[in-house]
């Protein structure tokens, strides 16, 4: 997984709105009083907000699963002094040093296919936050995978590459597979190679987040959801 689609993921996903995500995580951490400090993104990517978050003078750790999305994030970073990428599991990480914040964000929880695996990440974040420190997550909802996503054909394209993603939302699972189907250039030959990887996410309800967050003895500070799409939590330790 994100293995051929690391090396396209920047270009097909270049309408999302990182600015104006970093710009409302940024007054949720001067809120809390966080105006620098130690923060961790869970499910880093390409390293996008780590470098909005560096630029904005945090100290970064990274954590992806993929070693070829944590690479294009060290090139973004290069020269930060203050931004560290570990290859690790959401579910199953250390840091080096106390965070004072955990973000997890860009959907990358819904990954997490089974309610153990949520313990598994609640429990960590909860070993790694600071006392006092804050958790910002997000997730993708019900609505989003059943109106907006599941059972459709969805067809992005650029300058080197076509990528189709066939949708498919079990509605019993709550689980939604993307089967994603990329034509890529090689530039050395101008020649196009398929490449196949399979993607699963699952809706959760916010009932559900703060049931399981609660277990971790971390409590839920705020929820709210945007256009029935994406629903977030600020969890405090």
């Amino acid at each position: 997984m994100y293995e051929k689609f690391a090396a396209i993921y920047d270009e097909m996903m270049s309408e999302i709105p990182y600015d104006e995500w970093f710009e409302k995580i940024h007054d949720l951490l001067l809120e809390y009083g966080i105006e620098s400090g130690h923060v961790c993104e869970l499910g880093c990517g390409t390293g996008e907000m780590v470098r909005r978050l560096a630029d904005a003078g945090y100290e970064v750790t990274g954590i992806d699963i993929s070693p070829d999305m944590l690479a294009l994030a060290a090139e973004k970073t290069q020269g930060q002094e203050k931004v560290h990428y570990f290859e690790e599991d959401m579910t199953d990480f250390s840091l080096h040093k106390m965070a004072d914040v955990v973000l997890c964000i860009c959907d990358s929880m819904n990954y997490l296919l089974r309610e153990e695996d949520l313990l598994a990440m609640f429990r960590c974040i909860r070993e790694n936050l600071a006392k006092g420190g804050i958790c910002i997550l997000d997730m993708k909802t019900a609505y989003c995978f059943q109106k907006v996503m599941g059972n459709q054909v969805r067809v992005d394209e650029t300058e080197d590459a076509l990528m189709i993603w066939d949708n498919t939302y079990e509605e019993e699972t709550h689980i939604n597979e993307y089967i994603l189907t990329m034509f890529v250039e090689e530039k050395e030959t101008g020649m196009y190679e398929r490449y196949d990887e399979c993607h699963e996410q699952r809706a959760y309800s916010s009932e559900e987040i703060q049931k399981l967050a609660e277990q971790m003895s971390l409590q839920i500070e705020r929820v709210w959801t945007e256009d029935k799409i994406r629903t977030y939590f600020v969890l405090k330790a």
